[in-house]
Order: structure tokens, then C-alpha cells, then sequence
């Protein structure tokens, strides 16, 4: 997915999930093949949104939510971080994605990453801050770049989405730029 390569990305999870499912069906499945089944299934639901389409990407959040579920709790089997928060995570994403802000922020406000690694806290602040930039909240968006940035700084200085907000928000502030925010693009070499 990193790579853009979405319909070989949709191909591998679509093909590991359909052979894990049966698998994890039975009560002693192990929790590392649940969170990989799960993980698969966040994959599954991210390229779902990418094309705009809202069935499958609720049915896979869903999906991936029974498994967390199951689960429990926060796991990192096979560096996935798959687990109740990362699928949370994920609806924030998924729902930025389709355009959904409201039921982004609905569900942002629910979340509490601070277990997970610095990079996938910055990610979600980074959705957060879409999902206030689609709602043209130029301050919240910009307190949540800012928060980011103090986890991952990389993450919001070479992020294409990163860079993408910050530039919405300029417009959508400009002539009056908060220099919070001019600052920041500085630092992302938007402007």
C-alpha cells in the first residue's frame, strides 16, 4: 500500500484472509493469527475507502472490530499493533477517507493511542487534522498537526497527506495565517 500498488495490496490481504478466516473461526485459534487475520482486514477496509466504497469499508471495520474484540486488547503480533485501538484507529481513517468528518471526529474522541508506537499516535493525530480541515476548523486542525509533529516529526514533514492539510489550511485561513501554522509549513517545506 506504501507503494501505491493498491490492486496487489487488495490481492495479498483479500487472499490471506480468505485462507485465515476458516482458521479463526475455531475457539483455540491462536492470538497471533487472529490480529494477523484482523490486521488483513484493516488493510481490506483502508482500500475500500481509497475507492469510495462504504459497504465493504464498514463491513471489514466491523469485521476487524469483532476480532479486537476477541482479542481483548492491544496486541503487536507480527508488528501489526492490531487490536480494539488500532481498529478504532482505522474507522477515524476510513471515515476521513469517504469524507465522513463527523463520524470521524465522532470517533476520534473515543480513542486513546498513547499505547501505541509514536509513528501510529502521529497518524491518527494526522487524520484528526483532516477530518477538522474537511470541517474547515483551521485551529484544531492545527493543534493536531502540531501534536503530531511532537511524536513524529517525519511523519508530518514528508507525509503527502501532511502536506496536503497544511496547504488547505493556509488557503483556507489566508491572508490571516496563524503563525503556528506558517511555521509549520516552513518546517514542511510547504511554502
Amino acid at each position: 500500500m506504501r507503494q501505491q500498488h493498491m490492486d496487489q495490496a487488495e490481492q495479498a490481504a483479500q487472499s490471506a484472509a480468505t485462507v485465515m478466516g476458516p482458521r479463526t473461526e475455531a475457539p483455540a485459534c491462536p492470538p497471533e493469527e487472529l490480529s494477523l487475520f484482523g490486521a488483513m482486514n484493516l488493510v481490506l477496509a483502508v482500500i475500500n475507502a481509497r475507492e469510495g466504497n462504504r459497504g465493504g469499508t464498514h463491513e471489514h471495520i466491523d469485521r476487524a472490530r469483532g476480532i479486537a474484540a476477541r482479542l481483548g486488547g492491544d496486541r503487536n503480533d507480527f508488528d501489526t499493533e492490531f487490536g480494539p485501538t488500532n481498529v478504532e484507529i482505522h474507522a477515524v481513517s476510513t471515515a476521513v477517507e469517504l469524507g465522513d468528518a463527523g463520524l470521524a471526529l465522532e470517533v476520534a474522541q473515543q480513542v486513546d493511542p498513547s499505547g501505541l508506537s509514536p509513528e501510529r499516535q502521529s497518524r491518527f493525530l494526522l487524520d484528526v487534522a483532516r477530518a477538522h480541515a474537511q470541517r474547515r476548523r483551521v485551529g484544531e486542525a492545527t493543534a493536531a498537526l502540531l501534536e503530531a509533529e511532537a511524536l513524529a516529526p517525519e511523519q508530518i514533514h514528508d507525509h503527502h497527506l501532511a502536506r496536503e492539510v497544511i496547504r488547505d489550511l493556509i488557503q483556507l485561513s489566508d491572508p490571516r495565517i496563524p503563525e503556528s501554522l506558517r511555521k509549520l509549513a516552513e518546517r514542511s517545506v510547504v511554502v
